[in-house]
């Protein structure tokens, strides 16, 4: 008898360390596939490892991350859901819910999204995305002030050095002002890039785009926009527009537009992968984003680019303003600017000194052209934040602006 129980002993030890071993390998495979960006093999191996041992949180929510990145918004809740249940105290499932749950539309999402984000925070008070998105939540729910001060306590908690980082990347020379170059990119494309300031380094980028392209972009978020929020203090910048977010798994050409976007810039594609989803945002009349700066301590922006997707009417707004460009006004006197005739300047006749067909707006002004980008750096060349990047998007008088926000992000370098 008691050999009998040492040979099945046996078996089950051998069994054991063979599921072990198989758990192991499928492991590395998932998260080499991950780092590299296969995300259905990652999925897969993601998969193969909770099939042989379904208690580990930390699995659950890397394959909740491969999930969102594929559009599995249900399936990546459902993951974070149970990484949440297996370990309470993951910060970070915590804070992923609180994401999802506050993109979605409906009673009960909202205070859902406010309960993990608190419980993200009190797991770990220095969780400086956490901060941010409390931000957004009770701006969301009309609580400025107290959003005001989430916003505060996150870009106080992030105000770690990145620009050491920022210095390494690609940066290109705007020679000077009105300098032109053509630019290959990918597919044959061909792009006019001008140079339209030198501080901060302001770029234009014409036929980056081609209609068909500017299209799918307005018929993929028509149906989905929602109120805009602010990056930051609520009271620092007044934003009237819609927007939304679409991810890279939402529609073929978001993947093509990541390319393009790197080979404009010259950086690494995982980078731009990585980094924040494209935002597509609407102005109807009287909509406008005020002054503004698009990179902070806890959301470094590398550059951003632009892309307008309609053509606004001569006389009806829509410009992309950077007032202190090239030092026509100081950043703090940008700040201060309003395009309604409030202190700073005057968004009428007169006053500042202003580019020609623009009288009132100081700088550099770009009008809106259908299919070209607009890109410009919020770091210097040495990797500081370039105070003079403050810009907003004027009034729209007439008509409708389309556009939509490409970040490049430094969170993309720690990401990676």
């Amino acid at each position: 008898m008691r050999r009998a129980i040492l040979v099945i002993v046996t078996v089950m030890s051998t069994a054991a360390a063979s599921q072990q071993q198989l758990l192991q390998q499928s492991l590395q495979l998932a998260i080499t596939a991950h780092k590299s960006h296969d995300l259905p093999e990652a999925r897969k191996n993601y998969l193969a490892v909770l099939a042989i041992n379904p208690s580990l949180p930390a699995i659950h929510n890397n394959l909740a991350a491969v999930q969102l990145a594929q559009g599995d918004k249900e399936g990546a809740s459902s993951s974070w859901q149970k990484a949440v249940e297996l370990k309470p105290d993951y910060a970070e499932a915590h804070y992923n819910l609180a994401v999802l749950y506050s993109e979605q539309q409906g009673e009960d999402t909202l205070p859902r999204a406010e309960h993990h984000c608190g419980q993200a925070l009190e797991l770990r008070p220095d969780y400086v995305q956490a901060h941010h998105l409390m931000g957004n939540i009770l701006a969301s729910k009309q609580q400025a002030a107290d959003a005001t001060a989430s916003y505060q306590k996150a870009a106080a908690l992030g105000a770690e050095e990145r620009g050491g980082t920022a210095a390494r990347l690609h940066r290109w020379d705007g020679v000077a002002v009105g300098h032109r170059r053509r630019v290959q990119l990918g597919g044959g494309r061909q792009c006019e890039v001008e140079t339209m300031a030198l501080t901060p380094l302001v770029l234009r980028v014409s036929g980056f785009l081609d209609a068909s392209e500017c299209e799918r972009l307005v018929e993929l978020a028509s149906p989905r926009l929602q109120r805009s929020l602010v990056m930051g203090d609520t009271a620092a910048a007044e934003r009237t527009s819609s927007s939304v977010f679409i991810g890279a798994a939402d529609d073929p050409l978001l993947p093509l537009l990541q390319e393009r976007l790197a080979q404009l810039a010259q950086l690494p594609l995982p980078l731009v992968q990585t980094s924040e989803d494209l935002q597509v945002v609407h102005y109807g009349p009287g909509q406008a984003f005020g002054m503004h700066h698009d990179s902070s301590a806890f959301q470094p922006r590398y550059l951003t680019a632009f892309y307008y997707l309609n053509r606004v009417g001569d006389g009806d707004g829509g410009e992309t303003h950077f007032p202190a460009a090239d030092g026509a006004l100081s950043p703090q006197q940008a700040y201060a600017f309003r395009h309604d005739g409030a202190a700073g300047g005057e968004g009428g006749e007169g006053g500042l000194p202003g580019l020609p067909g623009l009288p009132g707006l100081p700088g550099l002004a770009v009008r809106p052209e259908r299919g070209a980008a607009l890109l410009w750096y919020n770091h210097d060349a040495e990797g500081a934040l370039e105070p003079a990047a403050v810009h907003a998007g004027a009034p729209v008088r007439g008509g409708e602006k389309w556009g939509a926000n490409h970040w490049v992000s430094l969170k993309g370098l720690d990401s990676r």
